[in-house]
């Protein structure tokens, strides 16, 4: 089915159904990033420090995406809810459009600032070339990243969770197979090295995105037909960016808070850098049941917002909040107990595993927190105002970098500082969507929903 009707029908299967479909691509997709890193962690320290480094990035192209994403997500679940067609179909285009000229404008600035950008967050000289090397493919294929999580989030919106996963899936399998051809040169006998990893991503990802594509193009329904229907409109780019805006800039306080931590790192070498790439790799696969339940709940308290049907908003909250907490328990033991483990397949080097078993052993206890944030962020993103999940991640950032960053004058400093900081700054960000959610729904009405569709 191309559409699927959310507002009708028990929340709990919708809601177990759209989270499956992103769960079987998040976990393809971690699976990837630690087989990738595994094999990045055979060319050794600086290798893994480069791609992580590099791969910092991606946060600020999923900024730009997110500022369209969010948009089009509830834009296309509120008309879908309202069974406005028309409406969907033109969000489509513009969607499209809009994201395809913003992934051509990311993706040249990040290629030209390569240099730059190593030079600034690392001392090592290897590290620096193979960061810049890493990213000379991996701009184009962040370029490519924004039009494909647009169209998958205008997607999800209309209930449609299967072409993306297919293609998706289809993209990281793909990507899976030729990293290790590229990187090690096996059949070509000319390794590529970091360059090999990167490329092999854009080559999936450039196959990818062209399968989806093809897939929207030839159906009848999502794309508006005609002349005029690729026309920028730029009432509806602005309402998009309106709703998305927040969580955009919230994604690039995530990539600058990245960017800190790598730079508070830094008197640490190489080392406790890739132990805090490797780390945050793993702590992903934690984080991916909250992230699907999240994801798929905008979809469906939007479709409910257009229909008008508030208590099936709040319902799908209270579903999503117990699935994530639940779910997020379990990696919480599994991460304190055992991170060692869970380190030591991606780098032989004991000073790596030590940073990265520190930082997830400790870090874990985030996992109960984030798993509340990213329910209510899920409701936000649905309700079309993720301005409470801008607030509160600024918030908690800045609980983390302002101490920090004096307490790292001092003698005596460690990673593990800035880890303790992360875990009491999540807890007061979950009291925070808490707070900003329980306003919102408190004074939800069945009238809200076009109020909210013309933010």
């Amino acid at each position: 089915m191309a559409l699927h009707d959310l507002s009708s029908g028990p929340v709990r299967g919708h809601l177990l159904r759209m989270s499956a479909f992103m769960l079987v691509t998040m976990v393809v997709q971690t699976v990837y990033g630690l087989i990738d890193l595994f094999w990045v962690g055979r060319l050794g320290r600086d290798a893994v420090a480069a791609v992580s480094l590099g791969s910092n990035l991606m946060m600020a192209t999923m900024a730009v995406s997110q500022v369209l994403a969010v948009g089009a997500t509830a834009l296309a679940s509120q008309a879908m809810g309202r069974k406005d067609m028309p409406a969907v179909a033109q969000l489509f285009n513009q969607a499209l459009l809009i994201a395809a000229i913003a992934g051509l404008g990311i993706g040249g600035l990040f290629f030209s600032l390569r240099h730059g950008y190593a030079s600034a967050l690392s001392r090592d000289p290897a590290t620096i070339a193979l960061t810049a090397e890493f990213l000379s493919w991996f701009a184009p294929a962040m370029a490519l990243q924004i039009p494909v999580m647009v169209l998958t989030s205008a997607l999800r919106g209309v209930g449609n969770m299967r072409i993306a996963t297919f293609t998706q899936l289809g993209t990281v399998l793909l990507n899976i197979v030729l990293a290790p051809l590229l990187i090690f040169g096996w059949g070509t006998g000319r390794p590529l090295g970091v360059g090999g990893a990167a490329l092999a991503t854009l080559l999936a990802m450039l196959i990818g995105s062209g399968a989806m594509l093809w897939h929207v193009v030839r159906s009848p329904v999502y794309l508006a037909r005609g002349a005029g229907a690729w026309k920028p409109q730029p009432l509806l780019w602005r309402r998009m960016a309106g709703i998305g805006l927040p969580s955009g800039l919230e994604m690039a306080l995530m990539t600058a808070y990245m960017a800190a931590v790598m730079g508070l790192l830094q008197r640490f070498g190489s080392a406790g850098q890739a132990g805090f790439g490797i780390g945050m790799r793993v702590l992903q696969a934690g984080m991916m049941p909250s992230m699907a339940l999240c994801f798929a709940a905008g979809a469906i308290v939007g479709q409910n917002l257009g229909a008008q049907r508030p208590d099936r908003v709040r319902e799908t909250f209270w579903l999503c909040l117990r699935y994530a907490i639940t779910t997020a328990a379990v990696f919480v033991v599994l991460f304190h107990i055992a991170p060692h483990w869970l380190i030591e397949p991606f780098s032989a080097d004991p000073a790596v595993i030590v940073a990265g078993s520190d930082f997830l052993r400790l870090i874990s206890w985030n996992l109960i927190g984030s798993a509340v944030v990213f329910a209510c962020f899920g409701m936000f993103s649905g309700l079309g105002d993720t301005r409470p999940s801008l607030i509160s991640s600024a918030v908690r950032i800045g609980l983390i970098l302002l101490p920090a960053t004096w307490l790292a004058q001092r003698d005596g400093f460690a990673p593990l500082w800035i880890w303790y900081l992360s875990v009491a700054a999540t807890a007061v960000q979950a009291a925070l969507n808490l707070w900003f959610l329980r306003g919102r729904l408190r004074h939800l009405r069945s009238d809200s929903g076009p109020a909210v569709a013309a933010a």
